[in-house]
């Protein structure tokens, strides 16, 4: 099972997640978010941050945002082409539109990717988008919704992105991640940023080695 990590903490303002990232090594998937995508100028931070991850052989992955679609295409491609600043090795295209009618536009930017595609519509979109991605984020949200919305296995490459796990239950919501889908995010942290940081099981995971 892959675990996709959201990285959405500045490596200056907490760089202890980041060594927890490196530590983890290739068992992470970490996306990572410079400024709602690459930003407008190289941030030397993250050039940093990104090799710190590449020396550990973390997967790391691109955030870009489709907006749904309501980003230009123009936009779209800026954004795919500053990624090439940093190591990353893919996307993960968030706020992905779900309806059949948007599907050819996916394609062209999944396309213009390179490495690894991830879409996160956060919901079970049409099931042509599957064939488009590597995993496809068929939840995102807390632990209580999850528990109420699956009970079978998910399509062969879906992902499920849970946060809001109380610590008592994270082992449970591992194993039904495991059985339900073939990636995603377990974590106690929640809104309204969840993923402004990494999971206490991860630093505890840094701290035990």
């Amino acid at each position: 099972m892959t675990t996709l990590l959201p990285l959405y903490v500045h490596p200056l303002v907490d760089p202890a997640a980041w060594q927890a990232v490196a530590a983890a090594g290739p068992s992470v998937t970490a996306v990572v978010n410079v400024h709602d995508g690459p930003g407008e100028m190289i941030d030397e931070a993250y050039l940093d941050a990104t090799a710190l991850l590449q020396a550990a052989h973390v997967p790391m992955i691109g955030y870009v945002d489709l907006g749904y679609l309501r980003r230009t295409e123009d936009a779209i491609t800026r954004d795919l082409t500053a990624w090439r600043r940093y190591p990353v090795d893919g996307v993960f295209f968030d706020q992905a539109p779900a309806d059949r009618t948007a599907l050819a536009a996916v394609a062209r930017h999944a396309g213009q990717a390179g490495g690894m595609v991830v879409l996160n519509p956060g919901t079970r979109p049409h099931r042509d988008y599957a064939q488009l991605a590597d995993l496809i984020c068929t939840f995102e949200g807390p632990w209580r919704s999850h528990r109420r919305l699956f009970d079978e296995p998910d399509w062969p490459n879906a992902a499920h992105l849970i946060y809001g796990v109380p610590a008592a239950e994270l082992a449970d919501a591992h194993a039904r991640l495991a059985h339900l889908a073939a990636g995603g995010l377990v974590s106690d942290l929640d809104l309204p940023l969840p993923y402004c940081g990494v999971p206490s099981w991860l630093r505890t995971a840094t701290v035990s080695r």
